[in-house]
């Protein structure tokens, strides 16, 4: 597979706030969506949304920013699979329910990496000094932001 033809990288968001009596997951999110979303208003003290829930960074116990790496999304569709599977065990499916924050909070640890700050570095180093432009310029901003994030995954592995 091509550099081109390489699949655009994938992230979740873990975040435990005040609250919430269980976690908040948001998973298969874009770069891009990842910085409009949740990184800029976190990083402008603005409310946003995880898992449908609003929140604020001061109301944020842990957010956590991780990146899906290749095996996460069978897992996830096996996970989801076996939660709705009409012939399955009922009562497998109840467990798979109950539990279902702590196997996907497993499995984001398993088959993800823990990008959180890398993620907020590229940010405060090309978002956030051109805030203000930022809608104009949001495209080019995004772009750069992702490329230091690839840079320092690169350095981190060598």
């Amino acid at each position: 597979m091509s550099d081109d033809e390489k699949k655009e990288d994938q992230f979740a968001v873990f975040a435990e706030a005040d609250d919430q009596s269980k976690p908040l997951i948001m998973t298969h999110l874009t770069f891009a969506r990842l910085m409009d979303e949740v990184v800029l208003p976190y990083q402008t003290n603005e409310a946003f949304f995880v898992d449908g829930a609003p929140l604020k960074k001061q109301n944020l116990k842990r957010l956590k920013i991780i990146k899906q790496e290749d095996l996460f999304n069978s897992i996830y569709h096996d996970l989801h699979r076996t939660m709705r599977w009409r012939g399955g065990d009922l009562k497998r499916q109840q467990l798979y329910g109950e539990q279902y924050h702590i196997r996907l909070e497993a499995l984001l640890r398993e088959s993800g990496v823990d990008v959180t700050a890398q993620i907020l570095k590229a940010f405060d180093r090309t978002i956030k000094p051109s805030l203000k432009h930022y809608i104009p310029k949001r495209e080019e901003l995004i772009k750069a932001a992702l490329m230091i994030f690839v840079e320092s995954m690169k350095a981190l592995s060598k």
